[in-house]
This record gives C-alpha cells, structure tokens and sequence, in this order.
C-alpha cells in the first residue's frame, strides 16, 4: 500500500484513530498504516527473520486491525496494541515452521543440522512469550507513560532515542520514566511471590 497523506487523520492519536477504523472509516486505517507499517515490519523480521514472510505477516497484522478494531479495550497505548498482533502472528508462524519440521522426524528420515539449528530459536521466543506474560501483569499496575516506554524498550528493543523521538519526548525524560517504571514493576513483581528472575534485564535492550 503506498504512502498516503490524510489531511482528516494525519494528527490524530493512535487511538483515535482505531476508533474511527471501528466505524470503517479507511481514512484513518489509511493514516495508522502509513504511521506504523515501517516499526511494525521491523519488529516482525526481528522474529521471523524472513523479509517475504514479515511483509505477508505485516499485511495479515493491518488486515486485522481493519476487521477488528474494536477488540482494542482502550487499555495501554494503542500503538502497543498493534505490536502485540504482529508479535503474536510472528510466533504463530514459528510454531507452524516447528509443526512442519516434526513429520520428517518422525518418518525416520534424518534431519540436517541446518534444519535442527533453527529450533532453539522458535523455543526461545515461546520462552519469552511466557516471560512476557508475568512483566506485563505488572506493567498494568503502572502509569501510562511509564507503561509505554517499557514496553517499546523490553517489547520492541527500542533504544532510549528511538524512543524519545517515538513518542516526541526528552530524552532524559524517557530515562527517568524506564527508570521509575523498573522499580515499581520489580517491586510489584516481588511482592507477588517471584525472584528477581522473573523480571527480564530491560537495561539490557537496544542501545541502554
């Protein structure tokens, strides 16, 4: 889909604009498409590590969000909304990859390292997909703007700057809002019964 200038749509939030896609206005899936189809195809060939296979996921994620718009509650920023389809339809394809591997084994037929290298990649990710689950219980508990910047450092492995220019804010006001958001949601965390384990190195991301 080529890029599309909408004089109607082009400031309007992230959420307003899923509210209008609700009521099948095309001008605004025309605007959140153009906004975020480069960010979002970045985070699903970080995944799948296939650029045929991202830009077919990255279609199936807009055709989501067309057909089902109203599914987004309002809670969390929309744009983390859009991120968890892709990354889900990203880790559905690594589990359909793993399905398809299994039947060769169980044939008897010997399996090439190649093909057996990429596994530990696709258990990762439903790794992280569990871990994913605990942080974001706790991501709840927190402010807004906390919550978003978390989520675009620990999800999306944005940097700090990548983030500020993100979501237009100061860069030492991004630090500080990862900073404080860390402590609340470590503490939170803790006080549920889980170890320090539990809690990813968001520090450890892109450029932190």
């Amino acid at each position: 889909m080529p890029p599309i200038i909408n004089t109607c749509y082009g400031n309007c939030s992230d959420e307003v604009l899923l509210q209008a896609i609700i009521q099948k206005e095309m001008g605004a899936f025309e605007a959140l498409y153009d906004r975020h189809a480069s960010p979002v195809y970045n985070l699903l060939i970080r995944i799948v590590h296939e650029e045929n296979v991202a830009e077919e996921l990255l279609q199936d994620t807009f055709w989501q969000v067309w057909q089902k718009a109203s599914q987004y509650n309002g809670a969390g920023a929309g744009i983390s909304w859009l991120h968890r389809i892709a990354r889900n339809k990203a880790l559905d394809q690594l589990r359909r990859q793993k399905a398809d591997s299994q039947p060769k084994l169980m044939q008897g037929e010997p399996t090439e390292w190649p093909l057996a290298s990429h596994q530990p990649s696709a258990e990762s990710e439903f790794e992280q997909v569990w871990t994913c689950q605990q942080v974001r219980q706790a991501l709840a508990q927190i402010p807004c703007e906390q919550r978003l910047c978390l989520e675009l450092a620990y999800f999306e492995g944005l940097s700090h700057q990548e983030i500020a220019e993100q979501i237009q804010a100061p860069i030492g006001t991004i630090k500080t809002r990862i900073r404080i958001g860390m402590q609340k949601v470590e503490r939170w965390l803790l006080g549920c019964g889980y170890t320090t384990r539990a809690w990813p190195n968001v520090a450890s991301a892109k450029g932190m």
